[in-house]
């Protein structure tokens, strides 16, 4: 699975773009089965420039 993460001050400090929820505290990564309809997906948020704050990465679940 895929996921897109946007860098809110152009260094280092990235969040996941999450599903819409009912509840602000039940969030979860907005994921996608290949990279390149993430890609697609994450266009809205690349800023002409500064096209390095958004990015995709191959997400693994972090279930416990």
């Amino acid at each position: 699975m895929y996921a897109i993460m946007i860098c809110l001050d152009g260094v280092d400090d990235w969040i996941f773009v999450t599903e819409k929820t009912e509840n602000c505290w039940d969030i979860c990564p907005l994921l996608f089965e290949d990279v390149e309809t993430a890609l697609e997906y994450s266009e809205p948020w690349v800023t002409p420039g500064k096209e390095e704050n958004v990015k995709v990465v191959k997400y693994e679940s972090q279930d416990m």
